[in-house]
């Protein structure tokens, strides 16, 4: 089958004369137009050159006129949404001819690892298996998934995992995020026609670097990463070499600081020098074991007894793979060095180094990014004399650190975490393909920065409407609960990230939120049920965009009145009423083993309604009793004579239980407004 060019190389060639027009991944076999709509087509050709597009849905040719920089792009009407299947061919003398093309419904996914997670994932082809394996009757599930990089400009190139569009099948659903599968499926069984998803995801990243120049031009917090971005080049391996000549000036800087090297002498490598003060470390082993969180200079020392008949000769030194440079020494003479991590360590001890007695091999360890240290096979450490006969070096070494890179420069070749850089690569691109909406999941890496999250949130939503020109619809991911449950109520940065989701999705038109505080995992950050998610998010496109009757929002607080003793608070969005609803056989995940033994989700599991707090003046939170009552619920404390304020579900992992008739969450809330942790 075929695919076209990808963009990341071919939107460079300008094209000859009779050579077929260049297009980005948006266009290639098993590609899927917007249903109904005045869908773009553009590419590149020769300067000057015709470009023909014909749909075979309408046979109808649409021209353009390739410009200066040989870019050209038409509108193609499009028919309705069905299962047929179309060609799409475009031409300046030599045609391409798209095949297996779809017409129905698509919708751009995007967020950070909860979005990005594939049924490839290791915890996730058992959980599944049942749709895995039926995934190929879903094939008119077609995904795009962009591939991770960062641009330090806009960009109109990129490219895809597998060349382009896939279709839904068990070989392919490795790559295809699973939240967005669900999603798409959802839409495709209601709506009876293909369902395409645009998936452009990043795992650990924060909503600033998806986010144009434009949109965070009033933040004053950005202004420094602004100006960063603005300076470095734009193409990789000139970011690559302006980033290495920073490291090498730096580590020579601190390289002279280093109290382990006098000159040109490793004083700390010499045979008399006294290590009693150093740490014990077991080789392998990544340093970080020792010093968490720590990059800088490391010195492993050990000492040997020379087995009898390998004085006066050559030995081999095999220290296996280093993180991320060495210098190795030999009774303080330096027998080798390496700068490739990966690469296993084998240096020469020269005869005329090696004499009877004992012997210190010492080595200097620059561990300059992520982890470090001797990682390899422990069968990899030995010291070889003659006749093959090997010394185990694995086991009891000696370690120090010399030097903290407190003050290194950041790795910012493909740092995705940092203001515009994957916009600009990952999402500008995808503009402007035709889509009737989007889906996001991200927060987790914001949360520090809860409070500004929901302007953050906002402005985002309303610069991707802009890159697009139109108001699609924006549907969010409220986090679910994660970490151990706290038997302490109080603030907490998880329950103002939601809270600031809940806000951002508020303050603009046609956006809405899935709560999934109910399918969280204490363990885990990635929650393996995106079931769930997608049915959720699907749930508010068919209720919003698609006139189908669904209860797509749990119980929302409306209003609440302060009584004698008591707070009553109101919901809407009830269905058929409120109800208390256990966790049953995934309380352990959701809570963790340790938090089943807590009281509140013994409560919690037992029916009682669990998940409120209620403060006094004072400010002090305390754990509610709730009671339902209609479209209330009654929350009291004795310890809280006169109430003022209330909360739901505020907390990292919140024991919480109120439901409506469709099995969808209450969302979590505050009554108060006091100053928080992220404010």
């Amino acid at each position: 089958m075929k695919k076209l060019l990808l963009a990341a190389l071919a939107l460079s060639i300008s094209a000859g004369a009779h050579a077929e027009v260049t297009l980005c991944p948006l266009f290639s076999d098993n590609m899927v137009f917007q249903q109904n709509t005045l869908a773009p087509v553009w590419g590149k050709a020769a300067p000057g050159a015709t470009v023909s597009v014909t749909p075979s849905w309408s046979r109808k040719t649409i021209t353009a006129i390739a410009g200066a920089d040989g870019r050209w792009k038409v509108t193609v009407a499009t028919p309705k949404g069905s299962f047929r299947k179309y060609t799409l061919t475009i031409s300046d003398g030599t045609p391409v001819v798209l095949h297996n093309v779809a017409v129905g419904e698509v919708w751009l996914a995007s967020g950070q690892s909860n979005m990005e997670r594939t049924f490839g994932h290791p915890r996730f082809p058992e959980f599944y298996k049942d749709d895995i394996a039926a995934s190929a009757e879903w094939a008119d599930i077609r995904m795009l998934t962009v591939s991770r990089a960062t641009g330090m400009v806009e960009r109109d190139f990129f490219q895809a995992v597998g060349g382009g569009w896939e279709l839904s099948s068990p070989e392919t659903l490795p790559h295809f995020s699973t939240a967005a599968w669900y999603f798409a499926r959802r839409l495709m069984q209601e709506l009876k026609v293909p369902v395409g998803i645009l998936h452009t995801s990043w795992g650990g990243t924060v909503i600033e670097a998806w986010m144009g120049r434009e949109s965070l031009a009033d933040y004053p917090e950005m202004a420094i990463q602004l100006d960063l971005v603005k300076v470095m080049p734009d193409d990789e391996q000139a970011r690559n070499a302006a980033f290495s000549r920073h490291m090498e000036s730096y580590l020579e800087m601190v390289g002279k600081k280093d109290p382990g090297l006098a000159g040109s002498e490793a004083v700390w490598a010499q045979t008399g020098f006294d290590d009693g003060g150093w740490k014990p470390i077991t080789l392998p082993c990544l340093v970080q074991k020792v010093w968490p969180g720590t990059n800088g200079i490391f010195w492993f020392r050990r000492e040997i007894d020379i087995p009898e008949g390998w004085a006066g000769h050559d030995l081999t030194l095999s220290l296996g793979p280093v993180d991320d440079f060495d210098e190795t020494y030999w009774n303080g003479v330096q027998v080798g060095s390496g700068r490739i991590y990966s690469e296993p360590r084998k240096y020469t001890v020269p005869a005329d180094l090696v004499r009877e007695g004992r012997a210190v091999i010492c080595i200097r360890n620059v561990d300059d990014h992520g982890n470090g240290g001797l990682y390899g096979d422990a069968a990899l450490m030995y010291l070889e004399g003659p006749g093959g006969q090997k010394l185990p070096l694995d086991g009891e070494w000696k370690v120090e650190l010399s030097c903290d890179f407190k003050g290194m420069p950041k790795y910012t070749v493909r740092e995705p975490n940092l203001a515009t850089v994957l916009y600009n690569a990952m999402l500008r691109p995808l503009a402007p393909f035709a889509i009737k909406g989007a889906i996001w999941y991200q927060g987790e890496s914001n949360a520090d920065r809860a409070f500004r999250y929901r302007d953050l949130m906002a402005s985002m939503i309303l610069g991707w409407r802009s890159l697009w020109g139109y108001d699609f619809p924006f549907y969010i991911t409220q986090l679910a609960g994660f970490r151990q449950v706290s038997g302490v109520p109080g603030e907490d940065t998880w329950a103002e990230l939601r809270e600031s989701q809940t806000v951002a999705v508020q303050s603009v038109v046609k956006a809405g939120m899935a709560c999934i505080i109910d399918i969280g995992e204490a363990d885990d950050i990635h929650p393996v049920n995106k079931y769930d998610v997608g049915y959720r998010l699907a749930r508010l496109a068919l209720a919003n965009d698609y006139g189908r009757k669904v209860v797509c929002n749990g119980p929302r607080m409306a209003s609440f009145k302060i009584l004698e003793g008591s707070i009553a608070v109101r919901f809407s969005d009830l269905a058929g009423g409120l109800k208390v609803r256990p966790s049953g056989s995934y309380a352990e995940l959701r809570y963790g083993k340790a938090g089943m033994d807590s009281e509140l989700v013994r409560k919690a599991e037992a029916g009682e309604l669990c998940g409120f707090q209620i403060a006094g003046p004072d400010r002090v939170w305390h754990w509610a009793d709730a009671k339902i009552s209609g479209d209330e619920v009654i929350v009291s404390s004795p310890e809280v004579r006169h109430p003022v304020a209330v909360r739901y579900a505020w907390s990292v992992n919140p024991v919480c239980n109120l439901f409506n008739s469709e099995g969808l969450p209450a969302w979590p809330f505050r009554t108060d407004s006091w100053p928080g942790i992220t404010d």
